[in-house]
């Protein structure tokens, strides 16, 4: 018997995929994967989502995310299928930050990024509407995601809108977006027109092939 963590699985069985998910985010990730690991009920796939130590705990640098699933996959033994996801945002960081990530993701066929152009609130708001029909300067809003005489970027300012208020990237109840999972997964793929990228150049997110392996049986 192999252990992860506080999970093990038996040698030689078809128990489950492990995928372990590093992201950037304190909190708003690690909420959302929750939700969709108890919506999926998946006993094909048990997910394991890596939170930083109190001493790194607002670092989001790329590649200090990368750093964590490295070193989980160095102190773990993992199966053939068995899969590691970077998750983070594009926002501000530089290019070439993030073509090491991305580079270091295509050398090892266990990991996959997940980048979200701009940030991951652009998936959450794909399980609630249809943000290829936008208008072009509605999706240059979303795209460009300011802070227009708020505290708050524009995607976070339209999610609580669209919940109603009770949106907040620390707290929320991501039991409201996970129904539409698949629509969001639909949507996403339908924006994302340049597959071979190693992330979406423009608006997009690449969250909906992390999801569609958490729901694969």
């Amino acid at each position: 018997m192999r252990r992860y963590g506080n999970y093990s699985r038996n040698e030689g069985t078809l128990d489950s995929r492990l995928i372990v998910i590093a992201a950037e985010g304190e909190r708003t990730e690690k909420i959302y994967f929750e939700a969709l690991r108890a919506f999926a009920r998946n006993s094909r796939v048990h997910i394991k989502i890596l939170e930083r130590d109190e001493k790194h705990k607002h670092n989001s640098a790329p590649e200090y995310v990368l750093g964590q699933l490295r070193e989980y996959k160095n102190d773990n033994a993992l199966d053939p299928d068995d899969e590691l996801w970077l998750v983070i945002d594009r926002d501000d960081w530089k290019q070439a930050a993030l073509r090491v990530v991305a580079q270091t993701c295509a050398q090892d066929e266990a990991m996959h990024l997940a980048l979200s152009n701009p940030c991951f609130e652009l998936w959450l708001m794909l399980h609630l509407k249809d943000v290829a029909s936008l208008s072009e300067e509605e999706k240059k809003r979303i795209f460009e995601n300011k802070r227009d005489g708020s505290s708050d970027p524009y995607l976070k300012r339209e999610m609580r809108r669209l919940m109603k208020g009770s949106y907040n990237e620390a707290k929320y109840n991501a039991f409201i977006l996970v129904p539409h999972v698949r629509d969001a997964i639909k949507r996403a793929e339908q924006m994302d027109d340049h597959k071979k990228a190693r992330w979406p150049q423009g608006l997009g997110t690449r969250v909906y092939l992390l999801a569609q392996s958490i729901l694969r049986k």
